[in-house]
């Protein structure tokens, strides 16, 4: 019993020792090699605004809190609301044909219910969608019949495409 007991003070001692040696060693290696050589600093450039990496998009909140945004869809300007409720993206008729997305009638087989009541609506797809720096091909979208939606509604139909999206201080974080 006395071995371990001796061998675990001698232990003890050595750390308790070692950091203050290390410390004067340390001291006595730089006074003896002279003062440091740095290099010169290398030239700063600046950059006049920053731009945002590749696959990347900040939005931030307006005063009613909502997140809304200049995109273009199928290569054309279009101003969207972000809505994580809404499943697919949404938009009327008359702003699906001027995004080049034309629907037979026949195509409005289904139904969704509205503040303003039940509205027909039809599936399509487009081509791209981009915000920023963030672009998402073969979007899902909800086209309702007449003009009662005066919104594009951003939903998870382009939303589930990012590889992450995030609401941190006031700004929503659109990733590729």
């Amino acid at each position: 019993m006395s071995r371990p007991l001796l061998l675990l003070a001698v232990a003890s001692l050595v750390a308790v020792a070692f950091p203050s040696v290390f410390e004067d060693y340390r001291k006595h290696q730089a006074a003896e090699s002279g003062p440091e050589m740095l290099d010169p600093p290398a030239s700063v450039v600046t950059a006049a605004a920053p731009v945002p990496p590749p696959g990347r998009a900040v939005l931030p909140a307006g005063a009613d809190g909502h997140f809304r945004a200049s995109a273009r869809l199928n290569n054309r300007p279009a101003d969207v609301l972000v809505d994580t409720g809404a499943t697919y993206v949404a938009l009327n008729e008359a702003t699906a044909r001027r995004l080049g997305l034309v629907l037979p009638a026949s195509a409005f087989r289904y139904k969704t219910k509205t503040a303003n009541g039940e509205v027909p609506v039809a599936l399509g797809t487009l081509d791209r969608v981009e915000i920023g720096n963030v672009m998402v091909r073969d979007v899902e979208v909800a086209v309702t019949k007449g003009d009662g939606l005066d919104t594009i509604l951003l939903g998870m139909s382009f939303l589930k495409k990012l590889s992450r999206y995030e609401v941190a201080g006031g700004r929503l974080v659109l990733s590729r």
